[in-house]
């Protein structure tokens, strides 16, 4: 069967290689932005989340940043796979119905951000529409709030671009029938203005039974000059996604059971989620000096999510069973979020100052609802029915439904308001300082309309967030850095689905100290190399809650990143990366990863893409021990023309089975074998 699938792929191939010759005969010619010159292309020197574009080397943190031609040209199409080539995250299985990312052991499901903007539903973000995604490590509350206590992500988005016309597309197969279309068409609208849509259709298809996905998207976006001064940009992005959902398979004794490696434990017809969003936003730059600008951003979102799923809760070998547990949650979620910054750069008395001072103000409105499975069509207010069958190679699922048995609704108020400031001081030639802070005032109201969740409560955090970063420059490619920063998490978690019981509503928020001391050298071949000890410290409030008297808990994780993108030679591009955690380490990360993938250019038209990833024994959520794994990747590219590429990536080519995260001790995710995805990116 895996053979017919490759010789799919093959035929397709030759196919669109006959279309290519209409590209050659175009008389205008507009080069393919690729890895043609691969420093500017494949990496970027400069960070966008931190309010103002600021180059890598003056961050005093590690992090990372992929650009939209290396997530290309490595076959990512989902944040799952950006945490597989970087260091410091792992990815998690999100119950298999939305991003879960662990930022140096701490588990995130709301810590995403779109141009600096929380974007914070559960969902699996796509990247049709992002010129650049940014990793940051280490507590990042200053300039995004809450959360952000291991680290966070900040997806760019892809601007119109004036006095430009092109449109870039994308083709792609898999031999397990996977399709994907993207579309990125930009009309300039004179020397002022332009228009750009981003748009893009996949059929998700994988190696496990009943697994299915209908996902689009588009997103059209303009960008003009009021005058000299004032720039606006207007996004509109609308989302529609169903998928299956899979949560994997049991494990024994801590183990996972490769013999049901073969099996999908739920039903083809109820398992899945969808999703509908819709997102506005305006951003307006107002200059008021040549060197300081007035930034006012304004999003309003609308998300409606539902994910139902049958999943395995334990496993009776000697029986040969499997007992089933499932159920229904719904999730309608609107934003609006205004923020104002000043941002410039001054000099005073001699000092160079780099300078944001701005305010956040974020309304939410949260319904939630929660049904379990019922076997019996009887209301009986539980959550304890359960479905136990024999194990065979597709499950004989007896009659239920995800509609009677209602168990929990709330619905929830949020009222953020913030005021920030930061300061990138020029002490001197060599040395910088980086200093500010955040004062958060986080207003939750829960009302509990069911009567299931512990009663309606309220409750009101203020919290002040500082950071603290010194740079030394000893030499202009060669600097030291040490930092320290602060977050924090309320006792809602990211998702204010409740304020369940009198510790949520008493205790202190949960609060993340990261300390970072590290070097980041820059090689005169175009090699950046970067060298982390973090420790990130959780102090937790726990135990006794009466009049306020509880006891706090202090956790902490520590470890080395080290990291080198960019170009070893003119025709070798590399991007590597290692965590090594110092002692314990948390749940679902391994104590060694590491990561390397490189870019070889045979010639012009001819090039070689080669990935390893390593990833140490591990223990999974629910204690399930996850055994050490490799995967190789491979990948060819064949440039027809400066408008035309055909690419094929290999994934997994030494076919391991392998199992990269578990939600549970039911729940293995089972890795994918070997498979092939073509690729044809054109330009016009």
């Amino acid at each position: 069967m895996k053979s017919k699938k490759l010789s799919t792929i093959t035929i397709t191939a030759f196919l669109l290689a006959g279309f290519s010759s209409l590209h050659g005969q175009e008389s205008e010619t507009v080069k393919l932005d690729d890895f043609v010159v691969m420093g500017e292309y494949l990496q970027s020197s400069e960070v966008n989340a931190l309010k103002t574009p600021t180059p890598i080397n003056e961050v005093p943190q590690s992090l990372a940043i992929l650009t939209a031609d290396l997530m290309s040209l490595q076959d990512m199409t989902g944040l799952a796979d950006i945490a597989d080539y970087t260091p410091g995250i792992d990815a998690g299985q999100g119950e298999g119905h939305r991003d879960d990312i662990l930022f140096r052991g701490v588990k995130s499901t709301a810590d995403f951000f779109v141009d600096g903007v929380r974007d914070d539903v559960q969902y699996f973000r796509p990247l049709y529409n992002i010129e650049q995604v940014e990793v940051l490590k280490g507590a990042n509350a200053l300039f995004f709030g809450r959360g952000g206590t291991g680290g966070l992500i900040n997806r760019v988005t892809k601007k119109a671009i004036a006095g430009e016309n092109f449109t870039n597309y994308s083709l792609s197969l898999d031999d397990m029938s996977e399709s994907y279309m993207g579309l990125d068409t930009n009309v300039s609208l004179g020397l002022n203005g332009a228009f750009r849509l981003n748009a893009y259709l996949e059929d998700l298809k994988n190696h496990r039974d009943f697994y299915f996905g209908d996902n689009n998207g588009f997103n059209p976006t303009f960008n003009f000059d009021l005058s000299e001064t004032t720039n606006v940009n207007i996004s509109y992005e609308k989302l529609d996604h169903k998928r299956f959902i899979d949560r994997g398979i049991p494990s024994e004794s801590g183990i996972p059971v490769e013999s049901l490696a073969d099996i999908t434990f739920g039903d083809s017809e109820e398992n899945y989620s969808s999703l509908d969003s819709d997102v506005l936003s305006l951003t307006v730059d107002q200059q008021l000096e040549s060197d300081v600008k007035l930034r006012l951003r304004f999003t309003d979102n609308d998300f409606s999510k539902l994910y139902q799923n049958l999943y395995a809760s334990s496993y009776d070998s000697a029986a040969n069973t499997v007992t089933l547990s499932g159920y229904r949650d719904t999730t309608n979620r609107g934003s609006t979020i205004y923020s104002l910054d000043l941002i410039g750069e001054k000099e005073l008395g001699g000092i160079g100052h780099k300078f944001v001072v701005g305010f956040e103000e974020i309304d939410t409105s949260n319904d939630n609802d929660r049904f379990y499975m019922d076997t019996d069509n009887l209301d009986n207010n539980s959550k304890g029915e359960k479905i136990t069958v024999p194990i065979a190679r597709r499950l004989a699922i007896p009659s239920f439904n995800f509609t009677t048995e209602k168990y929990d609704e709330t619905e929830a108020d949020l009222s953020v308001s913030s005021i920030y400031f930061s300061d990138e001081i020029s002490l001197t030639d060599q040395f910088d300082m980086v200093i500010g802070g955040r004062f958060d005032d986080f207003d939750l109201s829960v009302v509990d309309v069911y009567g299931n969740s512990g009663g309606s409560a309220s409750k009101v955090d203020e919290e002040f967030s500082p950071r603290f970063g010194l740079v030394y420059k000893a030499q202009e490619n060669l600097a030291l850095y040490g930092s320290y920063s602060e977050s924090f998490i309320p006792k809602s978690g990211g998702q204010y689905a409740d304020l369940k019981g009198s510790k949520k509503q008493k205790t202190d928020p949960d609060v993340y100290e990261n300390t970072e001391f590290g070097v980041k050298y820059e090689l005169t071949n175009g090699l950046s190399m970067t060298a982390a000890l973090y420790r990130s410290n959780a102090v937790k409030p726990t135990g006794s809650v009466a009049d306020g008297d509880y006891a706090v808990t202090e956790t902490a994780t520590k470890g080395l990143e080290v990291t080198a993108t960019g170009t070893v030679t003119e025709n070798w591009f590399i991007s590597a990366g290692a965590n090594i955690v110092d002692g314990t380490a948390p749940a679902e990360v391994a104590e060694n990863s590491y990561s390397v993938w490189n870019l070889v250019k045979v010639n012009d038209q001819f090039s070689l893409g080669l990935g390893y990833i390593h990833k140490g024994d591990t223990v999974g959520k629910g204690s399930t021990q996850l055994p050490s794994y490799d995967r190789l990747d491979v990948a060819a590219y064949y440039s027809v023309s400066e408008n035309l590429r055909f690419q094929l990536n290999i994934e997994n080519v030494t076919d391991q089975l392998y199992f990269p995260n578990s939600y549970g001790s039911g729940q293995v995710t089972v890795g994918a074998p070997i498979h092939a995805t073509f690729r044809l990116s054109g330009r016009f």
